[in-house]
């Protein structure tokens, strides 16, 4: 609105500083030329007839060629200031009666979530606040940006997010959280305006540059968090063991193996709760955990929904996992034990993150970047193949992409399959809209920044519980004695002790299909879980268990 407020205002004055020019010349002209002499006010009328083409009255016509070039210039003008106000000013004018400006006030709410500074980083977290039915209200200060949110469809208030009528006209007082974006703006008056106001708020700021933290937490904030930074974490703890790697004395991949499937658009998983996954196991399989924007989670929740940065853990045997993978629309890829080497592209604040992330783990990693560098092994350009051949990735167990723009990216991955057709290929996308591309080039998992961001903030509004890398799940058979006689339930199992039942040991044999097994003295159970859970489990159901 200030924008066309003042594209008016210049039109407005242009027109009338015109028109006066006009009047002069005109009854110059017709005294010098014409050697008629019209008073001022005529020479009005007859400029603002010719501009609005409107008619002549008794001077038409003229008899010199310098007076009728004269009336020959404003007509034309005053054509080009018609054809000039349609588009700038009329048809944003009817645009505002179908399309109604943001709202100023808004209702008053309870328990929501308000977002200042609004950009792609807060997209997941306002998608999982609909899908929760937890109300939000986007605070937007720019009257373009609030347009288009409101046009949008999302909830926005239009006001200057530093004003004290502002906050409270959002209902600071009654929020539950507030969150900064301060990616691409720099809203340090706001957060000190909102501490000041209200010094109990729980305000959560994102920033690009870590470097940027510390002012946010002498403005107060609760917890500064980085995108970028648990982008790269979340990329290297992808290629991390989930599982004890001790898996060789259950004798996986006979009987038995693990495989991890992505969730595809289109799939029954997409767009629903994770919790749905369990029915996967109307196979017979078992679902282990999930892996959701960079977070293992071995408890899948009804708050969290499958997107195309999701995929399942599962175990079973072949027949099972082939029915699964129907299920799911996909094919799995078979679970395997991080060993390195892995290849990291990129130089920036996310691959220095993953390297980190891998080497505190013990993994061999082979850095490759534009420039030389402490933490960069092999200088060069990322999406060239003989950079990429030096640096190994021809014989790498996988390779990270986490450059810093997406099409270098996209590029980067077709280069990388097209050396290494089984290499196993992790990539962080800038944007969503790029996560398609990225595995059509080839990558086998990619994680995009606006999900981290608001898994992020998710977590810490609602502290989601998630599992730790240092927290693996253990794969162990057990005795149950409590369990003799009865039959099995494995989902009652597993809501009371946390563990999952992947299959039940008879005679040497391993049974995964289980549900209403009646249970005997010599059966044991092959569960996975933390060793918080084991130990729940064993508390539960009996002592004992065993991996040789």
């Amino acid at each position: 609105m200030v924008k066309l407020t003042r594209r008016i205002a210049v039109y407005v004055g242009s027109l009338f500083l015109l028109i006066g020019i006009y009047t002069l010349a005109y009854r110059w002209g017709m005294a010098t030329y014409e050697g008629e002499s019209r008073t001022w006010y005529q020479a009005l009328e007859i400029v603002v007839q010719s501009m609005t083409t409107t008619g002549y009255g008794q001077d038409a016509p003229w008899e010199t060629l310098q007076m009728t070039a004269l009336v020959l210039l404003i007509q034309v003008t005053g054509i080009a200031y018609i054809v000039v106000a349609i588009p700038q000013f009329v048809v944003p004018w009817l645009e505002t009666l179908v399309e109604p400006a943001p709202p100023t006030e808004i209702d008053h709410l309870e328990e929501h979530v308000i977002v200042v500074g609004y950009t792609d980083l807060c997209d997941t977290l306002v998608g999982e606040l609909e899908a929760d039915g937890t109300p939000y209200v986007i605070l937007e200060g720019d009257d373009d940006r609030a347009q288009n949110l409101h046009q949008a469809g999302f909830r926005v208030l239009y006001g200057d997010p530093g004003s004290e009528s502002t906050l409270e006209a959002v209902g600071l007082d009654d929020a539950l959280a507030v969150v900064i974006d301060a990616t691409e703006r720099d809203p340090v008056r706001t957060t000190l305006t909102i501490e000041a106001r209200d010094p109990e708020a729980t305000v959560l700021a994102l920033v690009a540059d870590p470097g940027d933290a510390r002012y946010f937490r002498y403005a107060g904030v609760d917890e500064v968090l980085s995108p970028r930074h648990r982008l790269g974490k979340a990329l290297g703890d992808r290629i991390r063991d989930v599982i004890s790697p001790d898996l060789e004395a259950i004798e996986l991949g006979s009987k038995l193996d693990i495989h991890e499937f992505p969730v595809p658009p289109g799939s029954d998983l997409f767009g629903e709760p994770i919790a749905d996954a369990h029915r996967l196991e109307r196979t017979g399989a078992t679902v282990l955990g999930a892996w959701v924007r960079g977070d293992f989670l071995t408890t899948l929740s009804e708050d969290v929904t499958a997107d195309e940065n999701t995929s399942v853990l599962v175990a079973g045997a072949e027949a099972e996992l082939e029915a699964v993978a129907d299920r799911i629309g996909t094919s799995g890829v078979r679970y395997t034990t991080a060993s390195g080497p892995v290849v990291i592209l990129g130089e920036g604040l996310v691959a220095t993150t993953a390297r980190g992330t891998l080497e505190r783990a013990g993994v061999d990693t082979v850095s490759v970047g534009p420039s030389s560098g402490e933490s960069i092994d092999v200088v060069g350009d990322s999406t060239d193949e003989e950079t990429l051949l030096e640096a190994g990735v021809d014989e790498a167990e996988t390779v990270i992409v986490a450059l810093e723009a997406d099409d270098a990216a996209i590029l980067s991955t077709l280069a990388a399959r097209a050396i290494a057709p089984d290499v196993e290929i992790v990539a962080g996308a800038v944007t969503g809209t790029s996560v398609d591309a990225m595995r059509a080039a080839g990558a086998d998992y990619v994680l995009a920044l606006p999900n981290v961001a608001g898994r992020m903030l998710t977590m810490r509004i609602f502290e989601h519980e998630v599992m730790t890398l240092e927290d693996r799940l253990h794969l162990v058979e057990v005795d149950a004695p409590e369990l003799v006689g009865s039959e099995l339930s494995t989902a009652e199992i597993r809501r009371e002790s946390g563990c999952s039942v992947v299959a039940l040991e008879r005679g040497g044999d391993l049974e995964t299909d289980i549900d209403e097994t009646a249970f005997r003295g010599d059966d044991r159970l092959l569960v996975a879980g933390t060793d918080h859970r084991i130990g729940r489990f064993r508390e539960r159901f009996g002592e004992g268990d065993r991996t040789d």
